[in-house]
């Protein structure tokens, strides 16, 4: 049975799969992982089972059933979320964030967007990836000790269903419904549907030169509020996936992080005052 072994922030997960349907899945959720040369065997196990006569899908892990149903994209979500809670759970070696990352144009610098769930980070990195910025993650970003640059986790774009609505003008969602797994609770979305001339891989190594902390909230002001070295590393603390896996509980790297880049808090209900203000700090 072929296994894909991932590995990301210094923990390793594998994925056996049988059958057409279950490679696709895979494929989707995981081609721009690069494969796995260590850190060494994988902590845990999934394997999804597709039958090519019924479409009926099986997933385990470590011999839990995890689903079992006809529904691929509920599978693909499933899939997604628990190895990437297997991935964080045992992460060392750096500082994982719960966060989104894009490169700027040109390369080399990019931008972090920390935030918990509901704080409107998919959302936001859907749109910057419309105004020409490059996609890195949605969801979970690693900077290894002593390192500036970020190492992504490169997955599909999960977008909540309500994010729809605020993207409507931006992406016709229809329209890119092959490049697209959605459930009634939100759309896995392939981020070559956002930016089609994107190459799939790996993406190359990008320094962390800016910090923006979104918060959508419906109806709201535009807020954008710079913040000082200390607020900023306290922001990141909320964000930190992995403190329990580090020495200090990752007090040293946050310091040194929230010195390495100017940092901003931002409150947003659309996108028209996020542009001009991206655009006076050249991010575009």
């Amino acid at each position: 049975m072929p296994t894909r072994l991932i590995t990301f922030a210094g923990s390793t997960v594998g994925v056996e799969y049988e059958g057409d349907g279950a490679a696709r899945i895979v494929d989707f959720l995981y081609r721009d992982i690069p494969p796995a040369a260590g850190p060494g065997p994988a902590r845990v196990t999934f394997r999804l089972l597709s039958d090519g006569g019924s479409g009926r899908l099986r997933l385990t892990c470590a011999e839990r059933l995890v689903y079992e149903g006809d529904a691929a994209a509920h599978a693909a979500d499933l899939l997604l979320s628990q190895s990437c809670h297997q991935l964080a759970s045992h992460s060392q070696g750096g500082v994982l964030f719960h966060a989104a990352a894009l490169a700027r144009p040109g390369g080399g610098e990019g931008v972090l967007l920390p935030g918990g769930i509901g704080a409107g980070k998919t959302t936001l990195t859907a749109w910057l990836l419309t105004k020409g910025l490059g996609y890195l993650t949605d969801e979970l970003v690693f900077v290894p000790d002593g390192a500036e640059t970020m190492q992504p986790f490169a997955r599909p774009l999960n977008l909540k269903r309500p994010a729809r609505a605020a993207l409507r003008d931006h992406f016709d969602f229809e329209r890119h419904a092959d490049h697209m797994l959605s459930t009634s609770a939100g759309d896995l979305i392939s981020p070559e549907a956002l930016q089609p001339t994107r190459t799939a891989g790996a993406p190359e190594a990008t320094r962390m030169s800016l910090i923006v902390f979104p918060r959508y909230q419906a109806g709201s002001d535009f807020v954008w509020r710079p913040l000082s070295k200390a607020q900023a590393g306290l922001a990141l603390m909320k964000c930190l996936v992995n403190a329990r896996n580090l020495p200090e509980h990752g007090f040293p790297q946050i310091s040194r992080l929230a010195k390495t880049a100017p940092a901003y808090h931002m409150t947003y209900a659309d996108f028209d005052p996020i542009e001009a203000q991206l655009e006076d700090l050249f991010i575009f």
